[in-house]
């Protein structure tokens, strides 16, 4: 098995780093999966990384234990790479690609980039096809086919095409975007108004100088950087954007950008339940029990400036952590689960100004001091941690001494993203006072997944102190 699993490894070592499709085969000439690529060689060689369970499932992982072949086809670009892996796929029907098993087309969302003001627009792959086939006899010289087609911007693909027609409905809620042909546009432009879709707010009429060119365009960069799920820039971007005419007394594009930020939230909102949704089913079906499982703690400030300034707590169960060892980090996945309904929020009461450190100094005092009085609903967790790096922890471990508390009875970590962004690093030295988790693969795995959470729920709080701010004034005096 070792044999051929580093065959394969130099299998993909030997691709070319070019644009094109690979395919997965295992020892009787089956297709197990196929994919499309920039990079070949880099695309196929990620398949062999460590953390290959954790980012793409343990699906990818049996289908790699059981390849021994690699084949690819070449192409001259990443979209002709996507309708290429769409027709092997529904050709060969591989095992481990769940998406384009069937006979259906996909869909695509096309953004031309070539126009002043530029459209959006829903596209089959039979377009996409024309389009690329076109472009390949006008450039038959050059032998290769621009990512973009000519400033023609694709995202998908997506299976359904009303889902991606629901998708732009939603979008065009929240940034306002025309869809028109050339002579539509043209023949508004000389009537000097827009169409029904500018009378109900879906469209800002450039045909009519209703918009800027600028204007126009910061709108469809934030629908780029949507639909490439740069979301959590986005909101504070459009946070930004709202503080900004708020500041400018522009009350009404106040009132405009923080509609978009509560749309933006929610939809935010809603992906991330769907991330943590694995986890909080095991807590609907699991009750906590204090004699079996490990309850830890973790907690995170939010702000801007000072300003608004919340913290959250979030709490993350280990199932039968007190009776059986957790060793890596598929133990924690496996038994780890976020309890939703121990979940707390704090407003910033005594400090002022920008200091993340009195911030969690007052949280964690008010906490701990309930904890120290056996409060029943604030019981202290086995382990406690706080987002950031020493100085977070030092400061955690200042109101612990004051409040006389030990480290055997309130014992405390910290959680800081590491210097790659891939990883994070642990800070303390209690985390001996758990034995049971007896890796610092399973601590880390188990501080992520707290660590995230908190940031996400103090992020939500956080905006919804700030939207009650704006809105509970008269429109007027935003």
């Amino acid at each position: 098995m070792a044999e051929e699993v580093l065959t394969l490894r130099q299998q993909a070592a030997a691709l070319p780093k070019i644009p094109g499709v690979y395919l997965f085969k295992n020892r009787e000439g089956e297709v197990l999966y196929v994919g499309k690529a920039i990079s070949l060689r880099d695309r196929v060689r990620s398949y062999f990384a460590p953390d290959l369970a954790d980012t793409r499932g343990p699906g990818l992982v049996n289908m790699v234990v059981q390849a021994v072949t690699l084949d690819h086809q070449q192409t001259g670009s990443e979209l002709e790479a996507l309708l290429l892996e769409a027709r092997l796929i529904r050709q060969y029907k591989p095992k481990y690609n769940i998406r384009l098993r069937d006979d259906k087309s996909f869909s695509l969302i096309r953004i031309d980039l070539s126009q002043e003001f530029p459209g959006i627009y829903l596209s089959r792959e039979k377009d996409l096809e024309e389009l690329l086939a076109k472009k390949k006899r006008a450039r038959a010289g050059e032998g290769k086919v621009s990512q973009k087609i000519d400033h023609q911007e694709f995202f998908g693909p997506y299976l359904s095409a009303s889902s991606v027609r629901k998708a732009l409905k939603t979008i065009r809620h929240i940034w306002p975007f025309r869809d028109c042909t050339s002579t539509k546009y043209k023949e508004y432009e000389k009537l000097g108004h827009g169409c029904i879709f500018a009378t109900l707010g879906l469209c800002e009429a450039p045909c009519a100088a209703k918009v800027s060119v600028e204007d126009y365009r910061k709108n469809i960069d934030q629908i780029r950087a949507f639909l490439r799920g740069d979301r959590e820039q986005l909101l504070r971007q459009v946070e930004q954007q709202m503080t900004e005419a708020s500041a400018n007394e522009n009350y009404e594009m106040a009132v405009r950008f923080r509609d978009r930020l509560q749309a933006l939230a929610h939809i935010q909102d809603v992906a991330e339940t769907r991330k943590l949704n694995d986890a909080r089913q095991r807590s609907d079906a699991y009750t906590y029990n204090a004699e079996r499982d490990l309850r830890f703690e973790c907690y995170d400030i939010s702000n801007i400036s000072g300003q608004y300034a919340v913290a959250s707590m979030v709490v993350g169960i280990l199932r039968d952590g007190k009776d059986k060892p957790v060793l890596t980090p598929a133990d924690v996945k496996q038994r780890f689960y976020l309890d939703k309904s121990r979940y707390r929020k704090f407003r910033i009461k005594t400090v002022e100004g920008i200091s993340d450190f009195d911030m969690l100094k007052e949280v964690l005092k008010r906490r701990l001091t309930r904890g120290k009085a056996n409060e029943e609903r604030w019981i202290l967790p086995d382990l406690l941690f706080v987002d950031g790096g020493k100085g977070h922890l030092a400061s955690a471990l200042e109101v612990r001494l004051k409040l006389e508390l030990t480290a055997e009875r309130a014992p405390i970590g910290s959680v800081a993203k590491g210097p790659t962004r891939r990883r994070v690093d642990l800070y303390g030295t209690d985390f001996a006072k758990v034995p049971q988790v007896q890796t610092d693969e399973a601590w880390g795995t188990v501080a992520e997944l707290l660590r995230e959470e908190a940031h996400r729920f103090a992020i939500i709080y956080y905006r919804s102190q700030h939207r009650k701010a704006l809105t509970g004034r008269d429109r007027n005096q935003l």
